[in-house]
């Protein structure tokens, strides 16, 4: 069955499902040039978009449910664009829509049309998810001692300073001492320690361990997730950018702010450990000699807890993040 467009463009969502629902197969004219057409195909769930091929091709080849193909018809060349609809059809068809859109009103190329489509629309085919609640804790103490930071040494040094998951340093790094962040929502300080190289200082740099203890608390006690990003978003002021693409790196997408809505508060005052002599780290220079063909071990994660050990200060300027030793 052949539908002829009336003076929209496309479907509503609402007789979109109508004819979804209906099951039968179904071409969808779309009035413009290049001549472009919707191809709906309920019964094997997949949505076609039909338009003259043209190089480059589109790549697509990473998409699972995304497919590209040059086809003949007579004396035509048609390039045909097939989007495997799970579930509502919904995504699938915008997505080939505004592809069109950008190709007819746009007047972009194939590929480009393609990709920008894509990039507009990633988000429709990806699952939301939040980050595991250790994720989540995890970065909110990485935050709370960039927040610290940008006010007491400035939102660039700060930024600078900071890391991030993505990098073989530890969380933050000055001259004179490097900071590995550690937060637990546990009564003591318990902390996991991912890797044997983790705790090992670089460069002769000397290295703590930030130890930060948080507890979940009603809303006029805390702040959420969201709120802390916000506010360090705010006070980055020009560094935002560097800021975002940390955060970025952590997983956070602004998208998914409502699956954090839990209140944290610190629990504790943090405190900072000298890894050094009397720390209970584990490295490769001290494991491997009594660990049996240790190289063939890839991966060690080990918990400590700090509770009971004597915390030790940062230097200055930072040193009033931690308890002192007055305390």
């Amino acid at each position: 069955m052949t539908i002829s467009p009336d003076d929209a463009r496309h479907l509503t969502f609402s007789t979109l499902d109508e004819l979804w629902d209906n099951g039968a197969p179904m071409v969808l004219p779309i009035k413009g040039k290049p001549a472009c057409r919707l191809q709906l195909d309920p019964k094997n769930s997949v949505i076609t978009l039909v338009t003259p091929y043209e190089t480059p091709e589109p790549d697509v080849a990473k998409l699972r449910n995304v497919r590209f193909s040059a086809v003949s018809s007579g004396d035509d060349e048609l390039a045909e664009l097939a989007v495997r609809v799970e579930g509502s059809a919904h995504g699938a068809y915008g997505l080939l829509a505004t592809i069109a859109d950008e190709l007819q009103i746009e007047k972009m190329p194939l590929a480009a049309a393609v990709a920008a489509g894509i990039a507009r629309h990633r988000n429709v085919f990806a699952n939301r998810g939040a980050m595991t609640p250790e994720k989540e804790v995890g970065l909110i103490g990485e935050l709370l001692f960039l927040e610290f930071l940008m006010h007491q040494i400035g939102a660039g040094p700060a930024t600078v300073a900071w890391q991030g998951p993505l990098s073989e340093e530890h969380d933050f790094t000055f001259d004179s001492i490097h900071i590995e962040v550690k937060t637990t929502s546990s009564e003591r300080r318990h902390h996991i320690i991912h890797g044997l190289n983790q705790l090992v200082p670089l460069r002769g740099v000397s290295l703590s361990v930030l130890s930060i203890q948080l507890t979940r608390t009603a809303p006029e006690g805390g702040r959420t997730l969201p709120q802390v990003i916000a506010h360090v978003r705010k006070i980055a002021g020009g560094h935002r950018v560097a800021t975002d693409a940390m955060l970025a790196s952590f997983g956070w997408q602004d998208d998914d702010a409502d699956l954090y809505p839990t209140f944290w508060a610190l629990r504790s005052q943090p405190r900072a450990y000298d890894v050094k002599n009397g720390f209970p780290a584990m490295t490769t220079d001290l494991v491997a000699p009594v660990v049996p063909n240790f190289a063939l071990v890839s991966e060690v994660s080990y918990r400590v807890d700090l509770t009971d050990l004597h915390p030790d200060p940062l230097p200055e300027p930072i040193s009033g993040f931690v308890e002192s030793k007055e305390s």
